[in-house]
């Protein structure tokens, strides 16, 4: 496939609602938890549901990682569809909807060379490296984002006011859902929803610890690790192949394969780390 017929694909639409057909099977096994999660708080006791919650975690870990290509590619045509979606997978990910967008999409992906210190430019939002340059690990890469990341998404959404009102806004039902769920049943809402939905936050932040850490370099192509392996790629939504998707951020995830093959020859050997 030429990155020509890549990109004839990516602006194809496959459905009336859904615009890629390979989002069916993502979107199905979503709603689909999430009714499994819904079932585990209004009907089991408080001991099996917080059994189900630990089940659910690592199946909520697969949601994260779609939730972050929704973000850049959203899913369904119309608007609404996209928003109640949000709702749902902020619940499941503690991620809200326009979170990834000014964090990550304006602020990551634009900046994510830029670590510290990098007088004159932009430092990266999901930052590796300390102030003296000198790479953080994993854990400590991790709390700082959960510290840091509603401050750098308010400050880069000053910048674009438009997605900071939609932000705000859609914090309303995101509230809403939370405050419902919490007053009819709050014990089982801490054990299926936000207890698995904060560790979830927790795990999407150690996991994207890999991507870039200690590749200090201004060259694309050797600036993020990837992994090819099918069984990852198959949980993460293809998130595996990531040099292609900050070379191409916008290009659908399900095209990201592809994108790989063409620009394989660009990338370091030690840009791959083996897995299944």
């Amino acid at each position: 496939m030429t990155l020509e017929e890549i990109y004839k694909k990516n602006k194809t639409v496959e459905g009336r609602i859904i615009k890629f057909h390979a989002d069916r099977r993502p979107v199905t096994f979503i709603l689909g938890l999430f009714l499994l999660q819904l079932a585990a708080w209004h009907y089991l006791p408080l001991w099996a549901a917080v059994i189900a919650g630990l089940l659910f975690l690592p199946l909520l870990g697969s949601v994260a990682t779609y939730n972050h290509h929704h973000q850049h590619h959203n899913t369904f045509n119309a608007a609404v569809l996209n928003r109640s979606f949000e709702i749902i997978l902020g619940t499941q990910t503690m991620i809200t909807a326009y979170a990834w967008v000014l964090h990550h999409n304006f602020g990551h992906h634009p900046n994510y060379l830029n670590q510290p210190p990098c007088p004159g430019r932009n430092e990266d939002e999901s930052r590796w490296a300390r102030r003296d340059g000198s790479p953080m690990g994993p854990i400590e890469y991790s709390l700082n984002l959960l510290v840091r990341a509603p401050y750098d998404s308010l400050r880069v959404g000053w910048k674009r006011p438009r997605l900071l009102v939609c932000f705000f806004l859609m914090m309303i039902p995101y509230l809403a859902l939370q405050a419902l769920l919490a007053w009819q049943n709050p014990a089982n809402y801490l054990a299926v929803f936000l207890g698995p939905a904060a560790c979830v936050l927790l795990y999407v932040y150690y996991l994207t610890h890999e991507h870039h850490s200690g590749l200090y370099t201004d060259n694309h192509y050797a600036a993020s690790r990837n992994r090819t392996g099918k069984f990852y790629n198959l949980r993460t939504s293809n998130l595996g192949y990531h040099t292609a998707h900050h070379i191409k951020p916008y290009l659908h995830w399900s095209l990201l394969p592809h994108y790989h093959a063409l620009i394989a020859h660009e990338i370091p050997p030690e840009c791959y780390v083996k897995c299944r």
